[in-house]
């Protein structure tokens, strides 16, 4: 596996023609999953310290559960905590914190380079494509930052509140990676969720602090960028 260091590297990939980037949100563009934004909101309307320590004690009692969950199935644990978790927001309640959120926290934890090189590639004329499980209200945030498009999990308005449309979930990546030609595009994820974009393409790009055991999978050499 080669180390990406520098932009050189992207400038012999754009020499061979590509054209085009797919690019992961949670932990590859900023270091983040759904459960912080969950946490965002609960601080935000939880003013007292009693009910704010009752809800931490409770988070910390289910992480456990969540966390095997996760790590058996994303596509669960996205039914079972996000849908749970937010459809009794009105619509416009959370985009406000969606946008508050994004503004406070995730701004902050940007992982610097693959920040610089989305905005580097872009001035480069490459097609950029933010393509990602979490929820349109989340994902929008990045796409107007950067200025570029994004396919991910849409929201839709009811009179309970909201309903995450998980109809495309199973082989979401993989069925949104298919519309773009391997052999003139980049992707680059963080985790083995990722592999179907991964795999796809001539050129996939990990960002990971070492290498792991799921990356062996990918039969075309793949290129790291270190957190």
């Amino acid at each position: 596996m080669k180390k990406v260091i520098d932009v050189s590297y992207f400038d012999g990939l754009l020499e061979l023609g590509v054209d085009c980037a797919v690019i992961d949100v949670d932990n590859t563009i900023t270091k983040s999953n759904i459960a912080q934004f969950y946490f965002f909101i609960k601080r935000k309307r939880l003013k007292h310290w009693l009910p704010w320590y009752a809800f931490v004690l409770y988070c910390a009692a289910a992480a456990p559960f969540y966390l095997i969950v996760d790590f058996l199935s994303r596509d669960l644990f996205n039914r079972l905590f996000v849908q749970r978790k937010f459809r009794k927001y009105a619509y416009g309640q959370l985009e406000e914190y969606a946008e508050q959120f994004f503004q406070e926290n995730l701004k902050q934890q940007f992982i610097v380079t693959v920040h610089d090189l989305i905005f580097y590639l872009r001035e480069k004329g490459v097609r950029i494509t933010l393509l990602s499980t979490n929820f349109d209200l989340i994902v929008k945030q990045y796409g107007a930052y950067f200025q570029v498009p994004y396919a991910c999990l849409p929201v839709i308005k009811t009179d309970a509140g909201v309903q995450i449309d998980f109809s495309q979930l199973e082989g979401f990546k993989r069925n949104h990676i298919q519309r773009f030609d391997p052999a003139t595009t980049i992707a680059i994820g963080d985790s083995k969720y990722d592999l179907p974009m991964l795999e796809h393409v001539h050129y996939p790009i990990i960002v990971a602090k070492k290498q792991k055991k799921w990356m062996k999978s990918i039969q075309r050499e793949a290129a790291l960028i270190r957190e």
